[in-house]
């Protein structure tokens, strides 16, 4: 579908760059689709928020084109009152563009179990056609970063710890950042690790400050694999890291998963 819908922006772009005026309706097939298949409601704790469907015509019409959206609800888990789906949308006159907004409300009963929202669409007109008239959206509990919350104690059951211990976490150097203290050994020990807006960690290369076998510094970085996501859980306090320990030019022990729980 997104072939589709970059397919659909190009043909946009060059008519109207071609013919600005050319603003009737076409008796020639026209596609239309959504921007994407799947999309993610992510509903912030004890809050509301809205999505913005894309979707996109081929041609344009001098009036307006509304088409019809259907929960399946057999194949749909999503609790009713966590969202809002108007049950129509539309792509006004001389537009090549529509929306369907979807509202997400948490209402107590929005978690991090990801659940799923089905729709079917219909209402094309005789001349159009669609490569794909579903569309999913998984609904889950998505709370925002706020340093202040995060910050504190935590419980730790880490590989480089050998087991479960005690760990403070608190501000980092610069936004965004946060610092374990005392993670690694000696005088550079502190772990900085920086957080995106999808609460999604990196952080980079760096030494452990242990030398393996009295020889080079075991070192410290990301998993490479794209399953092993390091993230910050702000809803329940939890922050899972996924660290690759080796030594270069010797080897490793692959990655390990790291996990932090707020006390």
């Amino acid at each position: 579908m997104k072939k589709l819908f970059i397919l659909l922006i190009s043909v946009a772009s060059f008519i109207s760059c071609s013919d600005p005026d050319a603003v009737t309706y076409s008796d020639k097939q026209a596609f239309v689709g959504f921007e994407n298949d799947v999309y993610n409601l992510r509903v912030p704790r004890d809050a509301s928020t809205e999505l913005d469907v894309k979707f996109a015509s081929s041609n344009v019409s001098n009036v307006d084109r509304t088409y019809t959206v259907t929960v399946l609800e057999d194949i749909s888990d999503a609790d009713t009152r966590t969202y809002s789906i108007p049950s129509t949308f539309t792509i006004p006159a001389n537009q090549r563009f529509g929306t369907l907004r979807v509202t997400g409300t948490d209402n107590g009963l929005v978690d991090a179990t990801v659940k799923k929202v089905v729709l079917k669409l219909s209402g094309l007109g005789a001349n159009e056609s669609s490569d794909s008239e579903i569309l999913t959206i998984f609904v889950y509990e998505f709370c925002p970063i706020v340093v202040d919350d995060i910050v504190g104690l935590y419980d730790s059951q880490t590989w480089w710890l050998d087991g479960p211990a005690t760990n403070e976490i608190v501000a980092g150097p610069t936004p965004n950042t946060l610092t374990i203290l005392d993670f690694f050994e000696g005088p550079d020990g502190d772990f900085v690790i920086t957080f995106d807006e999808n609460n999604k960690v990196t952080f980079p290369d760096r030494r452990t400050g242990v030398l393996y076998q009295g020889g080079p510094d075991i070192k410290a970085r990301m998993s490479s694999s794209p399953t092993q996501v390091s993230e910050i859980d702000a809803c329940t306090g939890r922050i899972t890291l996924w660290i690759d320990y080796y030594v270069p030019g010797v080897g490793g022990w692959g990655a390990q998963q790291e996990v932090f729980i707020k006390q």
